[in-house]
């Protein structure tokens, strides 16, 4: 009997240690450490010239669409027949339907050409950033921009760029 009680004190005993060793909690910078990534301007400005080019192709888009649209309420001010009138009107439409849908595909697109040329990037931080964590022995590791509130926290954001080799 004696043998079983001090086996669960000691089992208790040592439950008890697992959970008080306190948890390790740093933050990282992860903005920052973005901006200052190698090459990641050149991403960003491929990015700026693809919306650019989708604009473009948007803004010819909108200008047809009004030349048609004076077009249309020119011939609508003369004795121009119902029929003609009924076929510019749809020619209209097809356009207006036309210029909405490369809106929304445009958008679709700009969001897959900022994953293509991001994810890169912010893979390569989120493996410094678990290996400066696995290093440090960190329990966890939160986004400084995503916390409203920090106390007792180590600031990894140096330790992350030396991993990647910012200086």
């Amino acid at each position: 009997m004696k043998r079983i009680l001090t086996i669960c004190i000691i089992a208790v005993c040592c439950i008890t240690a697992g959970y008080a060793q306190k948890a390790k909690f740093g933050h990282v910078d992860y903005g920052a450490i973005m901006k200052e990534m190698p090459g990641i301007d050149t991403a960003q400005q491929a990015l700026v010239e693809y919306q650019q080019e989708l604009e473009a192709v948007g803004k010819q888009m909108a200008d047809e669409f009004k030349a048609k649209q004076t077009e249309y309420a020119n011939l609508a001010n003369t004795t121009t027949s119902s029929a003609i009138l009924k076929v510019k009107e749809d020619e209209l439409t097809k356009l207006y339907t036309r210029i909405q849908d490369f809106v929304s595909s445009s958008e679709m697109d700009i969001q897959n050409k900022q994953i293509e040329l991001l994810k890169p990037f912010q893979d390569k931080l989120m493996d410094a950033i678990k290996k400066v964590a696995e290093a440090g022995k960190y329990t966890y590791i939160f986004d400084i921009t995503m916390c409203a509130y920090h106390t007792d926290t180590e600031d990894i954001t140096a330790a992350v760029k030396n991993e990647l080799g910012i200086k």
